[in-house]
């Protein structure tokens, strides 16, 4: 015969259903209970007991990668950004997080897609790729590019900054007036060139350019610094290789008060001139500088360029003096029969010289410098880890829309690189992030256990990883 039993725990009572059930085995009858429901007091009426219902999983995908990536994007204000500058923001944001996780033909987003909580965090693409070249298109418009650069720089960038100026070369098949033969490290090949500018400070790229392989970048520089100044940024400094260094540049740079550091290249008269002054008295442990691991010597000395005043940063490098004579030495052994005036370049082994619009401490001069470097590391970033090389779109629009989805990629990535602190690389991180799976049931989704690294990752970013969210 069955009764129901009350047990009390805290303010509540539980009521159980008791009946005795034989036990063949044993030969006695054992108690079996099951439970009915809370009630308020003992012998009182209770609640009948929910059915729990089973929640059925509906699919298990990679979680960390995209939703750190998406935070970033929030937490930077590139999101607002593209929110303010693009109608189709959203799926201009799933083509960048895309780019950073996997850089793949953009072709491959939907399989990407369908295991990624990038279907949950932004549930309205459909990014075909039909779609994604219009969207490639439409970004290649001079007028929008133009949109973005106003809003990015008025945001990011209001008071007076310093820039680092490079170039790279970009190889491309395609049919278009941007691609041209011209000189690159591999030799002549067809390419594309991009010039970009970044911020000294903050090591975020400012500005790029598309520009035909054919055009030096000695051409470019008066253009480009026209062009910034018509999208709103201030520039007080400039650092730049021997490249962009001409007249009509220094000319230019002086005129409009822009402070500058660049490299003289030795094919210059002054260069010549300035060498064969000061060498003979320049390995004089006084004029002694350290930089790093290095040690170079190094005279300071005012002089007349173009009709300016200005400063020039005489260096010789005693390692790479010894390499560019022996260089030198094996060259003329090798081909004796060749008549090589190779004194000038005796007299220039290990030499540099800096020019500088106003005075540096002798300390000041090669980190300075060599703050471009920092470009350098930019380009190769967006080369390997942004898909940059090479170009595979086939239009004009679509290949400066494609550099313009690189470039904001590579704001994210720079972004997440200082957040990271050399703790992890950025590839690192997304590769572990990416090991960080999530459960998708049909209102919610379920994280699985974080690793060290992931909850050090996660720290490092900012953020707080829920354990369950909604749908």
């Amino acid at each position: 015969m069955a009764f129901i039993r009350y047990k009390q725990r805290g303010q509540k009572w539980y009521a159980y259903e008791i009946s005795n059930v034989w036990n063949k085995e044993r030969k006695k009858y054992k108690q079996h209970s099951v439970y009915l429901g809370v009630a308020q007091e003992k012998g009182g009426t209770y609640n009948k007991a929910e059915k729990v219902m089973i929640k059925k999983e509906v699919a298990i995908v990679d979680y960390g990668d995209s939703y750190a990536l998406h935070k970033l994007l929030e937490e930077s204000g590139l999101k607002q950004l593209l929110q303010d500058c693009f109608s189709d923001h959203e799926h201009i944001s799933a083509l960048l997080l895309y780019q950073l996780i996997c850089g793949n033909a953009m072709s491959h987003y939907q399989n990407w897609a369908e295991g990624n909580i990038i279907q949950r965090l932004l549930p309205n693409i459909n990014l075909t790729s039909q779609r994604i070249s219009e969207i490639l298109k439409i970004l290649g418009k001079q007028e929008v590019q133009r949109k973005f650069f106003k809003a990015y720089i008025a945001a990011f960038f209001k008071d007076k900054h310093g820039l680092l100026i490079d170039s790279t070369a970009l190889p491309s098949a395609i049919n278009s007036s941007l691609n041209s033969w011209g000189y690159g490290a591999g030799g002549v090949d067809k390419k594309i060139g991009c010039l970009m500018l970044v911020d000294k400070t903050s090591k975020l790229p400012i500005f790029f350019r598309a520009i035909p392989g054919e055009i030096a970048d000695v051409s470019t520089l008066e253009s480009t610094f026209k062009e910034i100044k018509l999208l709103g940024l201030k520039v007080e400094h400039a650092i730049f290789d021997a490249g962009y260094f001409s007249e009509n540049n220094v000319t230019y740079l002086c005129k409009s008060k822009i402070s500058f550091i660049s490299r003289m290249p030795k094919s210059r008269k002054v260069f010549c001139e300035l060498v064969r002054k000061h060498k003979r008295n320049l390995e004089d442990i006084k004029n002694s500088v350290q930089y790093g691991d290095r040690v170079v010597f190094m005279k300071s000395v005012k002089i007349s360029l173009y009709g300016y005043k200005m400063f020039a940063h005489i260096i010789l490098d005693p390692d790479k003096k010894a390499k560019d004579l022996k260089h030198l030495m094996l060259d003329s052994l090798n081909n004796p029969n060749e008549n090589n005036d190779n004194q000038d370049k005796i007299v220039q082994a290990g030499m540099l010289i800096l020019i500088s619009r106003h005075s540096l401490e002798r300390s000041e001069v090669l980190p300075s410098y060599y703050a471009r470097q920092t470009i350098e590391q930019i380009f190769g970033f967006a080369k390997s880890s942004n898909d940059l090389l090479p170009l595979r779109v086939h239009s004009e629009e679509a290949i400066n829309g494609y550099l313009l989805l690189s470039f904001m990629a590579l704001i994210l990535f720079i972004t997440m690189r200082q957040k990271l602190a050399e703790q992890f690389t950025v590839e690192q991180a997304l590769i572990i992030l990416r090991n960080l799976k999530a459960k998708i049931f049909e209102s919610s989704i379920v994280l699985m256990e974080l690793s060290k690294k992931q909850k050090t990752i996660f720290a490092l970013l900012g953020d707080t990883m829920p354990i369950v969210s909604g749908i």
